[in-house]
């Protein structure tokens, strides 16, 4: 984990809104969820994914336990708890490669949750770019979202969660890799 330049704690890697419980109207860089077209998938990816980033921000809500819930009552069959996973492992990925600050929106707060901040999006954006079989758009979000690192570990992990949610192949690692090195 990265010091802070400050001091010799380690720098938190998720920001929620937890405090601010509100009606608030999103900023110019945030969406409101429901103008981002989510399918009703997209939306249950998303608010398990804020679980887990809150568990990370704040441990003491032990909101891990809230994403399985929602995981669970989201997805049907054999497949929740493997889709409740291949979201945290997806959340880890990029945790793992983003070095700053990730903002957040509650997802407790009516307010808070009913708005997407730019680094929620970019997640969403990848995961939907994975989806739609466009694995160059799902690398440049990703590349924004984890600043410029390598990105092959989140997108390796949105391509195991598209397969797990929508049943769908999407490009495997190999074959785009292989295409880079023809340019």
């Amino acid at each position: 984990m990265k010091k802070h330049p400050n001091s010799n704690r380690p720098q938190k890697m998720t920001w929620s809104s937890a405090r601010e419980c509100c009606d608030r109207l999103p900023n110019d860089k945030e969406i409101a969820v429901a103008d981002a077209g989510f399918d009703v998938v997209e939306t249950a990816v998303l608010e398990v994914a804020r679980y887990y980033w809150q568990t990370f921000a704040q441990p003491e809500t032990q909101s891990w336990f809230y994403a399985l819930q929602r995981a669970e009552h989201s997805f049907g069959g054999g497949r929740r708890g493997e889709i409740g996973l291949e979201i945290l492992a997806a959340v880890q990925a990029m945790r793992m490669i983003r070095m700053s600050c990730f903002r957040f929106n509650n997802p407790t707060c009516p307010g808070c949750s009913a708005i997407m901040s730019e680094h929620e999006r970019q997640f969403m954006n990848v995961f939907r770019a994975m989806r739609d079989g466009r694995p160059g758009l799902a690398r440049t979000h990703a590349m924004l979202l984890c600043e410029g690192n390598d990105t092959d570990p989140l997108i390796d992990r949105m391509g195991e969660l598209v397969l797990t949610t929508y049943g769908k192949h999407t490009e495997p690692r190999s074959s785009s890799v292989a295409a880079q090195h023809l340019h």
